[in-house]
């Protein structure tokens, strides 16, 4: 195994998460926290459209995910890119949901944003049960953390506009910083595993 993995690998019965998929997913993520913040007084399309643009993205590149193999796995697809891809189609159907539905209303919004982080929290609980040492322990956080906000969201789903647009952003904030500092501990973790 490489010290800087660039794609999942299976060794010892190990998965070892791609880096680059974990930093796009977090980077992702900030930018559109930091995207809904910026605008806090926009209209419910301005929300359903970065809202949707945000998920197409992460679904597309967890779609891309499926088609990375490592030089280990041979032609095997592994458990990770099983789950990957399936939330990925997943999260492009809610984004381009999303998309389509902005006149809905607030209600709509919050339903689909609440799925979304919903669906991604389970993704990340199951890949953190593969994963092991910090990064399990970051990527379970992070699935719980999505979890508890996607039933906040699907809960509450006649928030005001202000707040969907406050809880939005500052989730999309933590989970995006997470996901990043996830990112870095794997390709720590991969490197000292290899020397």
């Amino acid at each position: 195994m490489t010290t800087v993995p660039g794609r999942a690998a299976v060794a010892h019965g190990r998965v070892t998460l791609p880096f680059w998929q974990l930093l796009a997913a977090g980077v992702l993520t900030l930018v559109f926290g930091l995207a809904v913040l910026a605008w806090p007084q926009a209209t419910l399309r301005l929300l359903g459209v970065l809202a949707g643009l945000w998920l197409l993205a992460i679904g597309l590149t967890r779609v891309i995910g499926i088609f990375r193999r490592s030089p280990d796995a041979a032609h095997r697809v592994t458990t990770r890119q099983v789950v990957d891809g399936a939330f990925g189609v997943l999260l492009v159907v809610i984004g381009l949901a999303c998309l389509r539905e902005v006149a809905a209303g607030v209600t709509a919004v919050a339903v689909l944003l609440g799925l979304a982080w919903l669906l991604s929290g389970f993704a990340e609980l199951l890949l953190g049960m593969f994963a092991e040492g910090r990064t399990r322990t970051w990527l379970l956080v992070i699935g719980a953390l999505s979890v508890a906000l996607g039933l906040l969201f699907l809960a509450w789903p006649g928030l005001t506009l202000h707040a969907l647009v406050l809880l939005t952003g500052i989730t999309a904030l933590v989970i995006g910083i997470a996901e990043i500092v996830v990112a870095f501990e794997s390709r720590h973790h991969a490197a000292v595993t290899s020397a």
